[in-house]
């Protein structure tokens, strides 16, 4: 018995007492309660249908949602019709024109103290190599294929059959869904959503990223980081008249390279080390001109206690100390600046909490195997860990490495009917603790 089956017995226990003969009236009752919680949960699970899944999955494939390049808000008008069938209150908040978030709340308190669960509606460019048109989803055998079956409109229709499901047979359980826009690029809507919405408490939160249906406990931060250099133009004949940002560039990758090794020696007992890459140069402007900037993109993978300004400002000023070192023309007027232009922090939830063995126990029961693990990529989990301080984990259907972002993009149905199953057994145990024990 989960540890969230015991919290609703103790919860039932604590209203009786007396004589033996009220201890077995005790005890007939809690096997009773037992029977009507296993009876809700066997109507629920009965309720999701693999096949309107697919269905809609599909049709949020064909809702064309590219970023950069398009907007998510055909994938939110089909949200949104799905939501108002089930009279969930469904709140449309416009980050940008054609970028609108979706907040969802289903039960009492506006969903609060129950499950949160967290999508995105937007997916990467389809590019090239596809067998097919990326956005007229098809079926092979057990596969829907289209740009983002996997990543993560597959996860996001799981997550609304569930709900629907729960509302249906137990419409006292809170639930809420949030769906963002630019999860793929800047995290605009997770951003504009912890600034705009005040924080709840919820008994945790589900982020439906791909995992295989592996319980992600821990997960690393992203930043995005960019840094200017600034020289002088001089004639290639002349190079020493100048001051070459792309020589300046040259020291800030080796610094960045080293640092690399350096964090790998030190690594975090779960999450491993940081990770740094140097993603885009951009500068000079002829082969025959001694280039006056440079400009880096830069992506670094964060730990719990690491502060992107900081790492920045580190990474900066040891450029500075490295080029005025050099026996270099112009170092004097090298100047360095830079920017956090994106930062998506990092979480990490206790793998013995309460919460996380609801969730390991919930998809052993529906057929998963209920591992555990940390990941390396990156979510918007983090953000809603700080915000709400709500323990967060990652799971959901389908294969973060070998499908997402890439060609003839697939899921399997059966993996979407196994993770819609898995969500509407969390709602309905952390709801009823939230809110008491459900009746049947």
């Amino acid at each position: 018995m989960d540890s969230f089956r015991q919290a609703q017995d103790e919860a039932f226990r604590q209203t009786q007492g007396g004589s033996a003969a009220e201890s077995l009236a005790v005890s007939e009752a809690e096997a009773t309660s037992a029977d009507t919680r296993e009876a809700l949960e066997a109507r629920v699970l009965e309720r999701i249908d693999p096949e309107a899944i697919a269905q809609l999955a599909s049709d949020l494939i064909r809702a064309e949602s590219e970023n950069p390049g398009g907007t998510e808000e055909a994938t939110a008008q089909r949200l949104g019709v799905s939501f108002r069938v089930m009279g969930a209150q469904v709140d449309v908040d416009y980050v940008e024109p054609g970028r609108p978030n979706l907040v969802v709340r289903m039960g009492p308190n506006n969903g609060e103290g129950g499950i949160l669960f967290l999508g995105h509606s937007d997916v990467v460019p389809a590019g090239e190599g596809w067998s097919g048109d990326p956005f007229i989803p098809r079926r092979e055998g057990d596969d829907i294929i289209g740009r983002g079956a996997t990543d993560m409109k597959g996860g996001i229709a799981s997550v609304v059959a569930a709900m629907h499901a729960v509302n249906a047979e137990a419409p006292e359980i809170p639930m809420t869904f949030v769906c963002t826009v630019d999860e793929e690029v800047d995290a605009r809507g997770a951003r504009h959503y912890i600034q705009t919405v005040s924080p709840a408490n919820y008994a945790g939160c589900v982020v439906a990223e791909p995992t295989s249906l592996v319980t992600i406990t821990a997960a690393r931060g992203a930043t995005n980081l960019r840094v200017d250099i600034e020289g002088a133009s001089a004639h290639a004949g002349k190079p020493e008249e100048g001051a070459s940002a792309i020589y300046a560039a040259a020291d800030v990758i080796a610094l960045i390279e080293a640092d690399h090794k350096a964090i790998h020696d030190t690594a975090h007992p779960v999450l491993g080390s940081g990770d740094w890459n140097v993603g885009m140069i951009e500068g000079g402007h002829g082969t025959s001109i001694v280039p006056d900037r440079c400009t880096l993109s830069i992506d670094r993978r964060t730990l719990p206690d690491e502060h992107p300004e900081a790492i920045l400002e580190q990474l900066l000023d040891a450029a500075r100390t490295r080029t005025a070192e050099k026996d270099r023309p112009g170092a004097d007027r090298i100047h360095f600046t830079g920017e956090v232009e994106m930062t998506m922090p990092g979480f990490l939830t206790d793998p013995e909490s309460d919460f996380v063995c609801c969730v390991r126990d919930a998809v052993r029961e529906v057929g998963g195997n209920g591992d555990a693990g940390v990941w390396s990529a990156a979510c918007e989990g983090g953000f809603m860990a700080q915000h709400h301080k709500t323990p967060t984990i990652v799971l959901g259907p389908g294969d973060i490495t070998g499908q997402a972002h890439q060609p003839d993009e697939r899921v399997s149905v059966t993996e979407l009917h196994t993770a819609a199953r898995a969500f509407a057994l969390i709602a309905l145990r952390i709801g009823a603790v939230a809110g008491g024990p459900t009746q049947g």
